[in-house]
């Protein structure tokens, strides 16, 4: 149940700053810092959304809330209702339509400058320097997801820990000089079966060392004779009772597929792949894959995964194992993020598809999961990102990596 208090106020603005303090309280009184941390949001811009007097803008109200334990669903209910209720101030007449002096941009401006003086100036400035991005339908994003609520790749880590060094281990990742995207083509496809989809019982053309026995024994794999066989090295075959079949190398043989080894996966559980080995972290393919769906709702709420290119053979939480050679200071299991501190809605450079891999590394972060000949991120195959040109490799050239990309580890949920 969310905390409520007296409202002394009739003023619908500030019975909804009133609410969201009575939140924090309930949730043990978090510092603005700590909320920021949790969010992505400034903690000016939180700090200023329960001072009342005007409405704060709905991401950070929702933000605010989910810092302090709220249901998003039910305070984007009282934000909206109590937008309803809020009258517009009246429109001075000489005033240019353009720089209507509305609520939401003063309250804005302040959270940001807090120079009442600049209010009008500094507030039009933002606003038009910043990307009219469309919020995506509620619950869009969330239902893309892959895996139980509760799985590591779902889950916002706000407890990172910094590891001493930091910097240095940015500095190798971002050393081959690329950082990008595999999408359209160079992305791996995921096959949905249906329960008239035809099974096949097949065994792996070649066992793949200590990776365990073979994963696909006594488990019928779908396969519709309308798929193409794609020149990727890994498909995935999603079951209508929820496994992912991953497949290394398919390939056909009168009407049959093979597989040269691969790994099965219980997407309604744990994204560590349950028979089999994937990758060489333990975790499914589906794991941090940016879908078409994550594409369409207009944001990625989920972690990612990446592959560093100089992993050595240890791994950390949340990695079981690595296949890493080198004697580089990657571990396998390891975590990246954003700073907090980057404003990406205010960075203009950004591409749409970047702007959303830029938000998901600062809400949810990465998972190093593999070997990789440079820093990227995957995508399903034929996705086509918003905003990219490509049809195989989007750059990633304008998320300003080297300044806030942080490198750490995450704990295990007690």
């Amino acid at each position: 149940m969310t905390a409520t208090s007296a409202h002394p106020s009739g003023d619908p603005a500030e019975r909804f700053a009133s609410d969201l303090r009575a939140l924090r309280n309930s949730a043990g009184g978090p510092t603005y810092r700590q909320m920021a941390a949790r969010t992505g949001q400034s903690s000016s811009a939180l700090s200023a959304a329960a001072q009342g007097g005007e409405l704060p803008p709905l991401e950070v109200a929702l933000a605010y809330a989910e810092a302090c334990g709220g249901d998003r669903a039910e305070w984007e209910g009282r934000w909206r209702a109590a937008a309803e209720l809020v009258e517009p101030p009246d429109k001075p007449p000489d005033t240019p339509p353009d720089i209507t002096p509305t609520p939401h941009r003063r309250w804005l401006v302040a959270a940001v400058a807090g120079a009442a003086a600049l209010v009008l100036v500094v507030g039009g400035a933002l606003l038009a320097s910043r990307p009219a991005d469309k919020a995506p339908p509620p619950g869009a994003a969330e239902a893309a997801r892959f895996f139980a609520a509760a799985d590591v790749f779902n889950q916002r880590h706000p407890h990172s820990h910094l590891a001493r060094d930091s910097a240095e281990l940015v500095d190798d990742l971002l050393a081959p000089g690329r950082a990008q995207l595999s999408t359209g083509t160079a992305g791996f496809p995921v096959y949905r079966a249906t329960s008239k989809t035809p099974t096949y019982e097949i065994t792996p053309r070649s066992h793949t060392g200590s990776w365990g026995p073979d994963p696909f024994e006594g488990i019928g794999f779908p396969w519709d004779a309308s798929w193409k066989v794609p020149k990727r090295e890994w498909t995935v075959v999603l079951a209508p009772n929820g496994r992912a079949m991953e497949c290394w190398r398919i390939k056909m043989s009168a009407n049959k597929p093979s597989c040269e080894w691969g790994a099965v996966t219980d997407t309604r559980r744990a994204s560590l792949t349950r028979k089999g080995q994937a990758t060489g972290s333990g975790f499914s393919r589906l794991a941090g894959m940016i879908t078409r769906a994550d594409w369409k709702a207009g944001r990625i709420e989920h972690a990612l995964s990446f592959g560093a290119p100089d992993n050595n053979s240890q791994y950390v939480f949340p990695a079981v194992r690595s296949d890493g050679r080198d004697t580089g200071r990657w571990r396998e299991g390891q975590f990246i993020w954003l700073d907090p501190a980057y404003d990406i809605d205010a960075d203009t450079t950004l591409k749409p598809y970047e702007r959303m891999v830029a938000k998901a590394l600062q809400n949810y972060g990465a998972f190093d999961v593999k070997n990789a000949e440079s820093f990227s991120f995957m995508s399903e195959y034929g996705s086509k990102p918003p905003g990219d040109t490509t049809d195989t490799y989007a750059p990633l050239t304008d998320i300003k990596f080297a300044k806030y990309l942080r490198v750490g580890t995450v704990s295990p949920a007690s």
